[in-house]
C-alpha cells in the first residue's frame, strides 16, 4: 500500500512540476500584461479578472498537459502502467478544463455583467452561457426563428443556431483534446529517448508546439463564426467543434508509427547474447 501511494505521489508530482510553471506563466502572466502605465493599476474589476483567469486556464490545460505526458515517461518508463496513467491524467485535465470553460467562467462572467448597469439585461436574457443557458437560447431560436440572424451580444435571441451548437460542443471537444495531447506527450518522449538531453528537450518542445499550433489553426479554420461574419454562411457548429480533433489524431498515428519503427530498429541492432555451453 505504501509503495503504491509513493508511486502515485511520484508521477503526480512529476506531472505537476512539468505543467505548473507553464500554467502560471500563461494564466498569471496574461493578467499582469493588462496593467496600465502610468499609473500602475488594474484595468478590470476583480470579477472580470477571475473570469479571464478561468477562461485562460480552461484553454491552457488541454495544451499544457502535453508536458505531463513527457514527465510520465521520465517517471514510469515504458511500463504497463504508462498508458493507463496517461489516460487518467488526460481525463482529469480535460474534466477540469471542461468545468472551468463550460460552467465556472460563464457563471463568473454573468455575475460580472450583473454588477454593471441595466444595459446588460439583454446579454443575460438566457442566463449564464453555461450548457444550460446555451440550450435554452438554442431552443428559443429554433422555436421562433428571427428574420435575420446576428452575433451582436445585445441580441442573443437572434444568434445563429449553428454558432450556439458550436459553443455547446466546444468545451467537451477541448477536453477530449486534452486526453489525446497527453498521449502525444508520451509518444514524443518515447520517440526521443535515444537523443541527448538537450536534443530531447528541443525535439519534444518542437513536437508539442507544432501539435498545439496545428490544432489551434484547425479550430480557427473550422469555426462557424468567421464564415457567418464574412458572407452569412451557416457552417455546421457540431462539425466545427469536433473536426479539429482530426489533426492531433493524425499526429498520434504518425508518432505511433515512428515509435514502433524505432523499437524494431533497436531490436535488429541489439547484439546477440552468446549462449553458454
Amino acid at each position: 500500500m505504501a509503495d503504491t501511494l509513493r508511486g502515485y505521489a511520484a508521477w503526480m508530482g512529476a506531472v505537476a512540476r512539468a505543467m505548473l510553471p507553464w500554467c502560471l506563466l500563461f494564466v498569471v502572466g496574461k493578467p499582469l500584461l493588462e496593467l496600465r502605465r502610468p499609473p500602475y493599476e488594474w484595468s478590470v474589476s476583480s470579477l472580470r479578472w477571475v473570469w479571464g483567469v478561468t477562461e485562460d486556464a480552461a484553454l491552457a490545460l488541454p495544451f499544457l498537459v502535453f508536458a505531463g505526458g513527457v514527465a510520465l515517461v521520465r517517471v514510469l518508463g515504458d511500463s504497463r502502467r504508462l498508458v493507463r496513467t496517461a489516460v487518467t491524467v488526460g481525463i482529469a485535465a480535460g474534466t477540469v478544463s471542461y468545468a472551468l470553460g463550460a460552467w465556472v467562467a460563464p457563471e463568473v462572467h454573468s455575475r460580472f455583467l450583473a454588477a454593471l448597469d441595466a444595459e446588460t439585461v439583454d446579454l443575460r436574457r438566457f442566463g449564464p452561457r453555461t450548457p444550460t443557458g446555451i440550450l435554452e437560447n438554442l431552443r428559443f431560436v429554433e422555436a421562433t426563428p428571427p428574420e435575420e440572424y446576428t452575433l451582436s451580444v445585445r441580441a442573443p435571441h437572434r444568434f445563429p443556431p449553428n454558432v450556439l451548437r458550436w459553443e455547446l460542443h466546444g468545451p467537451p471537444a477541448m477536453a477530449v483534446f486534452g486526453v489525446i495531447n497527453v498521449l502525444l506527450g508520451v509518444l514524443a518522449a518515447k520517440l526521443t529517448l535515444d537523443l541527448s538531453r538537450r536534443a530531447q528537450r528541443h525535439a519534444r518542445l518542437a513536437i508539442g508546439v507544432f501539435g498545439g499550433i496545428g490544432f489551434f489553426a484547425c479550430l480557427a479554420a473550422a469555426s462557424p463564426v468567421e464564415s457567418f461574419l464574412r458572407d452569412g454562411t451557416m457552417r455546421s457548429g457540431i462539425l466545427g467543434a469536433w473536426a479539429p480533433l482530426v489533426f492531433p489524431l493524425v499526429q498520434a498515428f504518425v508518432l505511433v508509427y515512428l515509435v514502433r519503427r524505432r523499437a524494431r530498429r533497436r531490436t535488429r541492432t541489439r547484439p546477440a547474447v552468446p549462449v553458454g555451453r
